[in-house]
């Protein structure tokens, strides 16, 4: 086998592996703010801006990010189609582009536009040079317009390369860069007539550097301009074919990968996003594992991992083993984007606050920069309307979804549903949520988080889940007052048999802090939870900076948390 081929198929592993196992959490974000229909008007109104058609284009492979394994393919046919276009011979410099590209796509806001307007363009060009025309200059004048209305910005790409390519390869002689010069000039009028006289509503910037090729308006980053130009310059080197060289080439560009991949792919900003794709797949126990590796201190983190603790029932056992922030780390509020309140939205879906939900979904699908729908904000918002009643709302929305390939089917099941049944108790999550949610108005406060959750978990029925996130926020405020007074909503409810061992420890605290001496402690506390207090007194009397309390047995505890913090 080649060397070359040997390259090819390495390049296309790791890009592979990269997505489906190292950050599907990319291809998740990705593909949560659009959602492709099949459908005529869908079509048309994208076709009918310049760039309008890539944009269709690469919104339908998008929508295969549902899936892992699917979005990584199409990741890597796009990285490598590029990479085989670009190639010449055994000249390894074209893998510079897609490497390139690899690096900015760290940057959430690029548009998976851009990518497929590169690998269109080249397409385009070798096509161009399958035409048997003698003089295909003049065809030029129709095909340039045509292909800056499909892909926008990239026709430069093809502008350049199309009329540089002959017999002995890529070159620019006198007469070429004539022909491209007239070619630059009219491209350029061409652009600004459609920028005054077709998409006056959209600024020169997009125009020029392409719609929806950055998820920013008004900001184009350098590295895009970058690779364009390498796109077009990579045709043009020749270099020797030496095996140093060749190996010389292979190195820079894997330093250039690696360290550009570690620069852009942050692990701060893309931990946010792991978290929301472990809650979106319920992936509870992972997320748990993840947060408990890397010490993750943030509002959007706690909420995550507390609502992880809460679907596996592990809230009142284990909630001081992690960080915890304020009542923002149980519902946390927008923060720098819309997208801090994903999670948030679906922690409230869990504990029944179904209007919440709706408001929720609403502000992200309407915070997408794009305007685009959302399929997962679409399908939670069509959820809450069936929950409240309003069946005739959901319907609209279900609608989109049926025209989509991931959402039809179930939007078809619940169609079905709404049509003949109108039996929650058909579905096991519904029937949940029907029994615990409120039939009458809640006033949503964060700072008065646990207040508000007692009150829903008392009229909403017997909601664990809303008990327990109560509780913990007066916990976290260290709030034993309220703490003390709303404990016996829980022993009505669940009895005082088996009292999770932080609920233990904070009721003690209360107990010993009020001056109760040791037999007026209730008898629910058991023994075994006095005999570690007494220790933990003991080693805190000691040496309350020892690592005991860090890293060792007293680490978890509510104690811990009360008086050292996290």
């Amino acid at each position: 086998m080649k060397k070359s081929k040997i390259i090819f198929l390495i390049f296309a592993f790791l890009s592979f592996c990269f997505w489906a196992f190292v950050h599907p959490e990319w291809l998740n974000f990705h593909e949560q703010y659009q959602l492709f229909e099949f459908s005529t008007d869908y079509f048309v109104e994208h076709i009918v801006l310049p760039g309008g058609f890539v944009v269709w284009f690469s919104e339908f492979f998008v929508q295969f990010f549902y899936n892992n394994f699917l979005g990584a393919l199409v990741m890597t046919g796009c990285l490598t189609g590029i990479y085989l276009l670009l190639k010449n011979g055994d000249n390894q410099i074209a893998l510079l582009p897609p490497v390139l590209i690899w690096i900015y796509s760290g940057d959430e806001n690029m548009m998976m536009t851009f990518p497929f307007a590169v690998l269109l363009s080249l397409f385009a060009v070798k096509g161009f040079e399958r035409l048997t025309l003698k003089n295909k200059f003049y065809l030029q004048i129709l095909i340039v317009p045509l292909i800056y209305w499909l892909v926008g910005y990239c026709a430069w790409i093809y502008l350049i390369l199309s009329l540089s390519k002959d017999d002995n390869g890529f070159r620019i002689g006198k007469e070429n860069f004539i022909k491209i010069s007239a070619l630059i000039l009219y491209l350029i009028v061409f652009q600004f007539f459609t920028a005054f006289f077709i998409t006056r509503n959209y600024p020169l910037i997009d125009i020029f550097c392409g719609i929806d090729y950055y998820r920013l308006r008004m900001e184009i980053p350098d590295l895009q301009h970058i690779i364009t130009l390498c796109c077009v310059v990579v045709p043009f080197i020749k270099i020797p074919q030496k095996k140093w060289v060749m190996y010389t080439q292979l190195s820079l560009i894997v330093v250039v990968l690696v360290v550009g991949v570690i620069k852009k792919y942050d692990f701060d900003r893309y931990s946010y996003y792991k978290i929301d794709y472990m809650v979106r797949n319920q992936e509870w126990e992972k997320l748990l594992d993840f947060a408990k590796k890397y010490n993750l201190q943030s509002d959007f983190a706690s909420t995550g991992v507390n609502l992880a603790l809460a679907m596996t029932g592990q809230m009142p056992d284990r909630l001081f083993e992690f960080n915890q922030t304020s009542n923002e780390g149980f519902l946390s509020t927008f923060g720098y984007n819309s997208f801090t309140c994903t999670v948030t939205a679906e922690a409230c879906y869990y504990l029944g606050l179904v209007n919440s939900v709706l408001r929720y979904n609403f502000d992200l699908q309407s915070a997408i920069l794009n305007c685009n729908y959302s399929g997962r904000f679409t399908k939670r918002i069509a959820e809450a309307y069936i929950l409240n009643g309003r069946y005739d709302v959901a319907r609209r929305y279900l609608n989109k979804l049926k025209r989509t390939l991931f959402y039809r089917a179930w939007a078809l099941k619940t169609e079905d549903f709404i049509c003949n049944t109108h039996n929650i108790e058909s579905n096991p999550d519904w029937e949940r949520l029907d029994s615990i949610r409120i039939k009458r108005g809640l006033n949503f406060s964060n700072p008065h988080l646990g207040e508000m959750l007692m009150y829903f978990s008392m009229m909403g029925g017997e909601n664990r889940m809303a008990l327990d996130y109560a509780l913990s926020s007066f916990l976290v405020k260290r709030d034993l007052k309220s703490f003390v007074e709303s404990f016996p909503y829980y022993t009505k409810y669940f009895g005082t048999s088996q009292i999770p061992k932080i609920y233990q420890q904070a009721f003690l605290l209360a107990c010993v802090q009020s001056g109760y001496s040791i037999d007026r402690i209730p008898n629910f506390i058991s023994p075994e939870i006095i005999s570690f207090f007494r220790d933990f007194d003991t080693a805190y009397l000691l040496n309350k900076n020892s690592k005991v309390f860090k890293t060792g047995k007293y680490a978890g505890t509510y104690w811990k948390y009360y008086l050292l913090g996290n």
